[in-house]
């Protein structure tokens, strides 16, 4: 009989996968829902950035493996924005303390977590009118609304990959809705003459529906997709080419306000926190989310939210 070797925990081969002299950062599960949400955000797409990734780990903290640039400028917005600053540790003096709280967490009871068919089917039944967040922007020092953005309200789960598989369902019902007169009266009233920016899901929009106007517009209609939707380089580029193609300038959904300057990538509008310094480098098109509005959003060419 052979004996099976013994299995290796996530964290352990994640740390093993990551190039000498990367960052662990670990952010415990604590303080107000909306906080570890943006934590999360925030490490995600530091591990993109990083070339690393995100672990869940027993009793709900969250484990980035990444370059040391993007881990810390993770963990210092994380600790600007919420407060609540998470724990760094420098390759290989990481496997200690965290083998420590691994078995910590395993002695705790877990939380009872969401399943696949439990959330596909809160995603299906969620009222409409609860499922879509409408937001609108003004641009440079002007106070007029010039843009809405209609995307998926965030549900707040505490795991990364049912977070992103809630907002592709929720982008999906809110793209039927739009195509279908008999749901449309439900979603929040588009304004008449604001520019649209649209959350669509990471393979952007099926069969050419709601094409846009002419193509190659950079102000035209906005289609936004997250971050991650770089990690499939080739599935990014056949979306974004269809969805040019229908009439919409491309937009990316950034919560590391640096991600402009790691990224060449031409002809995209970035759309990132309003923090309270500017970014290391302005992109030509920028929309800043947040309020309270700081004075470099109100520059020419910048949009801003802030508006009710």
């Amino acid at each position: 009989m052979t004996i099976p070797p013994p299995q290796i925990p996530a964290w352990r081969s994640a740390l093993a996968a990551l190039p000498a002299g990367g960052l662990a950062v670990l952010q415990p599960a604590r303080g107000p829902r909306g906080a570890r949400r943006l934590a999360r955000a925030l490490l995600e797409e530091a591990a993109v950035l990083g070339g690393g990734q995100v672990l869940a780990l027993p009793g709900g903290d969250l484990l980035l493996t990444a370059t040391p640039g993007p881990g810390q400028r993770a963990a210092q917005a994380i600790t600007e924005l919420t407060g609540l600053p998470p724990e760094s540790f420098p390759l290989p003096a990481a496997e200690q303390p965290l083998a420590a709280r691994a078995e910590a967490a395993a002695l705790a009871p877990p939380a009872p977590p969401w399943n696949l068919a439990a959330l596909e089917a809160h995603v299906a039944r969620l009222r409409l009118a609860e499922a879509a967040r409408l937001t609108l922007f003004a641009a440079g020092a002007g106070g007029a609304p010039v843009a809405q953005r209609l995307g998926p309200a965030p549900l707040g789960l505490d795991d990364p990959g049912l977070e992103a598989m809630a907002r592709e369902g929720l982008c999906r019902r809110l793209l039927a809705a739009l195509t279908n007169p008999a749901e449309r009266g439900q979603l929040p009233p588009l304004r008449p003459g604001l520019r649209l920016i649209l959350d669509v899901p990471l393979a952007g929009l099926s069969g050419g529906a709601l094409r846009a106007g002419p193509p190659g517009d950079p102000d035209g209609p906005l289609a936004l997709l997250p971050l991650a939707a770089l990690a499939n380089p080739g599935a990014f580029a056949r979306a974004t080419g269809a969805l040019r193609a229908a009439g919409w300038a491309i937009g990316l959904l950034a919560n590391d306000a640096a991600a402009p300057a790691a990224l060449d990538l031409p002809d995209i509008t970035w759309v990132i926190p309003a923090a309270e310094a500017p970014p290391p480098l302005l992109p030509p098109r920028l929309i800043a989310l947040g309020r309270p509005v700081p004075g470099w959003c109100r520059a020419p060419g910048i949009l801003h939210e802030g508006l009710a």
